[in-house]
């Protein structure tokens, strides 16, 4: 953070606090800032520091709890911006945050999070949303219509697993609030018999890697009042999404379907792209570029270019457009799936009007236009075939050609 951004950054959030208490609390507002749309939980040493911002300025509240302790109350000054900071614990920790007034949120924070597993069997049941971009609405209306998710949003697709192909990042106004509800949701499904996978695609790599042209303004506008540069809200070690977010696979298989955020066409195996993508993220040549220029005397000039030539490629499984774009690919796609003794590629990132089959079935385009607002179904009637529908945010069933 730069010194004149320090010199300027109390005197801003002075005179936005102040403007904010001008506006009436019932004026519409076109954004949400307060609850989990707004929530950054990073961690400092020992503590996790809780950040949450409310539409109104008041004193603010936290309550943490843990199974082996009594609740613990906390209270903020009047602001609009609150911070609270609570120990770490190696047991969930139930919060409850937010002001007198509304704008209220209760999340759950794990402890340290294992690696995903990317390989799974018998599974009869997959749903697939392509890229959604921080429309966070639209994922949860088309999940409640299909039956997968509550009122309260908690998971009741029994033991269908649900994939979500990567760039929930980027674009769109809510990509904060959508990143906390999966993050919520993988443990409502883990505890009701489901399993929630996430994918990472180009944008959640982009972010983590500073590249921050396809932030919304809203979103950006969250990370300034926090007084933290955006990709801080995913770094790797020191933010609770952003730990949670790089143990998430590059490539994962559910039985015989391959998926990928842009596709698989290098003959990797599905353990080295995971593993390549973790030690990337986990490098501290990876936090460093972060937060500041290349350091060349701390750091190696080739560890840098061959992390950000892996991690670019256009080629790689982050990037490549190459099955969606031409017809002409069908021998590569057929040796991996073969090579990952898969029947079916299922990818994002290359835009499609509606989800679509590719290469004689064997290919699934997901990414839609608008974002969110097509699901894509997979059940399974044989050892390796499965029925294919695409589903609308009406929850309307259409079978795929």
């Amino acid at each position: 953070m730069s010194f004149a951004f320090k010199l300027v950054a109390p005197f801003y959030f002075l005179v936005l606090s102040f403007f904010l208490d001008l506006i009436p609390s019932d004026f519409p507002q076109k954004y949400h800032f307060d609850g989990k749309y707004g929530l950054y939980v990073s961690i400092e040493g020992d503590h996790y520091q809780v950040h949450w911002l409310t539409s109104v300025s008041e004193k603010g509240y936290l309550n943490a709890h843990t199974d082996r302790s009594e609740t613990t109350s906390y209270r903020t000054p009047k602001s609009t911006i609150h911070r609270v900071q609570i120990p770490l614990s190696d047991q969930p920790i139930d919060l409850d945050f937010g002001s007198p007034s509304g704008g209220n949120g209760q999340i759950t924070i794990g402890p340290t999070n294992d690696r995903d597993a990317y390989e799974f069997k018998g599974v009869d049941s997959v749903f697939v949303l392509g890229d959604t971009h921080g429309n966070y609405e639209e994922v949860v209306q088309i999940l409640q219509n299909s039956k997968l998710i509550d009122e309260t949003h908690q998971w009741i697709g029994g033991s269908a697993h649900l994939v979500f192909l990567g760039d929930v990042l980027d674009r769109g106004k809510d990509a904060l609030r959508l990143m906390w509800f999966i993050y919520e949701l993988e443990q409502s499904a883990s505890k009701n018999g489901g399993q929630i996978h996430l994918i990472l695609g180009n944008h959640e790599i982009m972010v983590m890697s500073n590249d921050l042209r396809y932030v919304a303004a809203k979103e950006q506008q969250l990370a300034n009042m926090h007084q933290v540069s955006y990709q801080q809200f995913y770094h790797p070690t020191r933010s609770v999404l952003g730990r949670w977010l790089s143990t998430k696979p590059t490539a994962l298989k559910i039985d015989a379907i391959l998926f990928a955020h842009g596709g698989i066409i290098l003959g990797s195996s599905l353990k080295s792209f995971n593993d390549q993508v973790y030690e990337f993220i986990q490098a501290p040549i990876f936090s460093h570029l972060m937060e500041q220029p290349f350091d060349s005397v701390n750091f190696s000039q080739h560890d840098r270019e061959e992390q950000k030539g892996y991690l670019y490629d256009s080629f790689g499984p982050f990037w490549f457009r190459g099955y969606v774009q031409t017809d002409t690919l069908e021998s590569y796609l057929d040796a991996i799936l073969i090579n990952n003794k898969a029947k079916l590629h299922v990818v994002g990132h290359t835009t499609v009007p509606n989800i679509s089959t590719f290469y004689s079935g064997k290919l699934i385009a997901t990414n839609v236009p608008r974002a969110g607002s097509e699901m894509l179904l997979l059940t399974k009637y044989k050892r390796s075939k499965y029925h294919r529908f695409s589903i609308n945010l009406s929850g309307e069933f259409v079978m795929l050609q």
